[in-house]
């Protein structure tokens, strides 16, 4: 049985998803204030909150909830118009939401409170003007405004899966006036030993004596009007006079009795025996042929007992663990072929090619698994984006500017780890392009440019990566003033430099060109964060811009941070990996003398009509190797960043999956060394960090 921790858990997290798209769909109503589709998304979010805090007993959140929930009533029924400053306000009970979703009943503080009070004034004001309104209907006319509704809820079997309790839509019938008949069918609950106790059997009928709007009514079922649930609501006002069902008069009492839920079907049935069913009635009056009927009921049997669900939720610890043991498997069946490997050299050959096929299915198997395995941790970036949409509005509202931000590609999905730690970096680059890159209305009219600026947030995959683009249309940046502000910090001594170059000064600590200081950019900090989150993702940034035309960010981003294909080196005693994506190919050197020593550009070998930086991997890690000379290594050409350099290494080993360690939790951060993998003979190869290595080799020789 699940705990009431537990539930507020599932609660919880149910609710910040409904809060990200209630917050979304508001963002996008202030666009298209006619959009009755958005509008009623806005009220089934709200309304499922209400109604979830309710099953946990969260007071405070419920009653909330439910003033918020009667002002969009309103603007659902077209009795309230949608402006910017109703939207506005909206967006402030959205907060509240958020703070009061985030922190527990018992654990509401009095700024919680006084937030609540604030923003439920204003809300009040917009609902005082329904009450003025319904309060005059009801004395000129108070005796018609109740009316009787017939309510028919046959529910799925599988509701409960759903998150639906149906004594809780009993429960706000209830509320919404008095329940003058109720019947219950459990004429089709299973004998036990057939009874499925996480199904539902029972249906019933419901006759409501009301004074609230039909739509009120129908508002309860919002959650349950589709295909696998029935549904009825009939306004049956007609058939009372002054509270008598007239219709009685003409039902035999056995009708009545059975209508009332005093007997059951099987009783009525017995009563009745005489009569002939419905069904075979209509047969019989040839209205329908038997075979049609068979099959409408069997139909009818079959649909029961369908039960499916398209998901379900799984902790994200358990997802870990999962991804964890088939890491371990991973190293497992490497070690196996390594074993198989070492007994083919030891008995030349000599084995049962069974143990080959085995091994190799096993490996086919355990790579099948893993892709799997990994695609479950994949999540699309589109609720990330989403989360930027309300930010822009704001800080734009604040700056006195028009922004809009558009999406692209939000159905690209990247592992969860990475979407966790990449919110922060976009934050900062979308702040800066609100306050930075884009003009006031004022120079964006003179430059010719829309009064509103726009605003990219793009994903995409591209090479085994993804990649993510900030990209504005504001006024650029201004490279000469970036050089300048270089000079003045001493991060530049002259030579000659590329507008990249110049561009990422701006990724530096402390840099700055924001002539004043604001709560939202100009302190120095910022960027050189961006940056260091990206790396520490084993990604990287890339600046492009136009003056006068507006900025691109492009980040570059693993697919995932668990598992890679290597290429295994060594160099001397050491096996070390290289990410596979960033090799171009390897060589070996005709001649020692193809490599040159320039100073101030260290070591450098020509390839292909260009001349690349040339590192000696024993040298920067210190390693002892008999290999010293050029021609007798093999020669890695290494791309990472749109830059291109060359590492020497003793031999390629091969090929292999790596389930990368991190280093930082037992030792600590090395420069050039992104984590370690264990490899088949249960020794530790060290896995290289093409980008650290591409710092060394170009910002050392700035």
């Amino acid at each position: 049985m699940i705990n009431q921790e537990s539930l507020y858990e599932i609660f919880a997290e149910e609710s910040r998803e409904l809060v990200v798209s209630l917050e979304n769909d508001l963002l996008e109503l202030e666009n298209d204030f006619q959009n009755e589709e958005l509008i009623n998304d806005i009220f089934r979010s709200v309304h499922t909150i209400k109604g979830s805090s309710g099953m946990v007993e969260y007071d405070i959140l419920s009653d909330f909830a439910h003033e918020f929930e009667d002002v969009l009533s309103r603007v659902r029924s077209k009795e309230l118009k949608v402006t910017k400053a109703l939207i506005s306000l909206f967006l402030e009970a959205v907060d509240v939401l958020k703070k009061l979703i985030e922190t527990e009943q018992k654990k509401v503080t009095d700024d919680i409170l006084l937030d609540i009070a604030k923003v439920k004034e204003a809300l009040q004001k917009y609902r005082g003007i329904e009450t003025e309104k319904q309060t005059s209907v009801v004395i000129k006319n108070d005796k018609n405004s109740e009316k009787y509704i017939e309510i028919i809820m046959k529910l799925a079997p599988n509701i409960f899966f759903m998150g639906t309790d149906p004594l809780m839509l009993l429960k706000e019938i209830e509320e919404n006036g008095e329940i003058i008949r109720i019947k219950c069918d459990y004429d089709v609950i299973p004998e036990l030993e057939n009874l499925k106790f996480e199904s539902l059997y029972l249906s019933w009928t419901i006759i409501l004596k009301t004074s609230k709007p039909f739509s009120d009514i129908e508002n309860i079922f919002i959650f349950v009007m589709d295909d696998e649930n029935t549904i009825k609501l009939n306004d049956v006002s007609e058939r009372f006079v002054n509270g008598v069902d007239i219709e009685y008069a003409d039902k035999k009492i056995g009708e009545i009795l059975e209508e009332e839920g005093l007997i059951n079907e099987k009783d009525f049935e017995a009563v009745l025996k005489e009569q002939k069913k419905a069904g075979e009635i209509l047969v019989a009056q040839n209205k329908i042929d038997e075979t049609s009927m068979s099959q409408v009921l069997k139909k009818q049997e079959e649909s029961k007992k369908q039960v499916s669900s398209s998901s379900i939720r799984v902790n994200t610890d358990k997802l870990d663990k999962l991804v964890n043991f088939v890491g371990e498997m991973v190293i497992s069946v490497a070690r196996m072929t390594q074993l198989i490997s070492d007994f083919h050299e030891r008995f030349k050959g000599n084995i049962n090619r069974d143990l080959d096929d085995t091994i190799e299915s096993l490996e086919r198997i355990s790579r099948d698994v893993q892709e799997q395995v990994m695609r479950v941790r994949m999540v699309p970036v589109g609720p990330t984006f989403k989360r930027f949409k309300r930010m822009v509005r704001d800080t734009a509202m604040e700056l006195g500017k028009k922004i809009d931000l558009l999406t692209e590609g939000t159905n690209t999905e990247v592992d969860k780890n990475i979407i966790e730690h990449i919110a922060d970096p976009l934050k900062h680059l979308i702040r800066n392009s609100v306050d930075h890159g884009i003009e006031s209305p004022e120079e964006r009219i003179n430059a010719g440019k829309p009064v509103e600026g726009s605003i990219w947030l793009r994903a995409y995959q591209q090479e085994g990566k993804i990649v993510i683009e900030v990209e504005d249309d504001g006024h650029g940046i201004d490279s000469e003033k970036v050089l300048q502000k270089a000079i003045e910090k001493g991060l530049y001594k002259g030579g000659d430099i590329t507008e990249n170059e110049i561009y990422s000064f701006i990724m530096m600590p402390g840099f700055s060109t924001a002539e004043t200081v604001t709560d939202i950019s100009g302190r120095g900090v910022g960027m050189d964060v961006v940056r260091k989150n990206i790396e520490d993702l084993r990604g990287n940034i890339e600046i492009f811009s136009e003056k006068g035309s507006g900025t691109l960010f492009r980040i570059k981003l693993p697919l995932t941070l668990a598992i890679i294909d290597g290429m295994k080196v060594s160099v001397g005693e050491e096996i070390l990996t290289i990410p596979l994506l960033s090799i171009v190919e390897a060589i070996r050197l005709p001649s020692k003398d193809i490599v040159k020593t320039i100073e101030g550009k260290g070591e450098l070998i020509e390839f292909r009509n260009q001349y690349l930086p040339f590192i000696r991997l024993y040298e920067i890690f210190n390693l002892e190797t008999k290999i010293k000379e050029p021609k007798d290594s093999v020669v890695m050409i290494i791309e990472e960043n749109n830059k291109t350099f060359a590492v020497m290494v003793d031999d390629v080993i091969g090929q292999q999956q790596a389930v990368i360690k991190s280093m930082e939790a037992n030792y600590k951060q090395i420069d050039g060394i992104s984590g370690a993998t264990i490899l088949g003979n249960g020794n530790v190869s060290l896995i290289l960090d093409v980008h650290g290595l591409e710092k060394l080799i170009f910002e050392e020789k700035k």
